[in-house]
């Protein structure tokens, strides 16, 4: 059974040493590419087999790619078929093309090194995640002391009006006291003029 390949039009740059000295990271690449890092990671992963040849940090180091990286994603995401890049690319530069990956140790340091960058980027999110996290958890508290401090104000405004009311009751209370001694003051000694002048007639 033959199989057809269908000629696409593809520009696959050519094996040269030129590069460019600008590099970007996974993140900047998803972004010019606009796709996601997980298939920045997968590009990655495609270029690797198609330029089998070539060490890998013509591509990538430490996790840097290189601008003919970012050139090759672009040409594969242009391509939109991992194959057919990896047919025009052995084509044009005269080289086998890898067998299909069927052995896993052969990629393994691949996968290795998407998986740590994975990771790498999950705890970037979860660090943001985190620190958002924490300032929404301040805010809360802020807001919270806020509204127990004006309860508080609220409360000492209260016990402050009713203590000036105790305080008129007392006033009150202590002036009918005074008032009342004073009426049966004067109510004795009526009476008792009352009493002495009787006496005299």
């Amino acid at each position: 059974m033959s199989q057809e390949f269908i000629d696409i039009e593809c520009n696959v740059a050519e094996s040269s040493t030129e590069a460019s000295p600008q590099t970007f990271t996974a993140n900047e690449l998803a972004e010019r590419l606009s796709v996601s890092v997980r298939s920045v990671y997968g590009y990655a992963n495609r270029i690797f087999e198609a330029w089998h040849w070539l060490p890998e940090s013509e591509f990538r180091s430490n996790g840097i790619y290189t601008h003919r990286a970012f050139e090759a994603m672009q040409e594969l995401k242009s391509c939109k078929n991992a194959s057919e890049y990896a047919f025009k690319v052995a084509r044009e530069n005269h080289k086998p093309q890898q067998a299909s990956k069927t052995s896993t140790s052969a990629l393994s340091p691949i996968r290795h090194t998407e998986a740590l960058e994975t990771k790498l980027a999950t705890i970037q999110k979860n660090t943001t995640a985190l620190n958002l996290s924490v300032q929404d958890r301040i805010s809360t508290i802020k807001d919270r002391i806020t509204t127990e401090a004006n309860r508080t104000k609220t409360n000492q405004t209260v016990l402050d009006e009713l203590e000036a009311q105790q305080a008129i009751a007392r006033g009150i209370e202590k002036g009918l006291k005074i008032f009342e001694l004073e009426q049966q003051a004067a109510a004795a000694t009526v009476e008792q003029l009352t009493l002495e002048k009787l006496q005299q007639l």
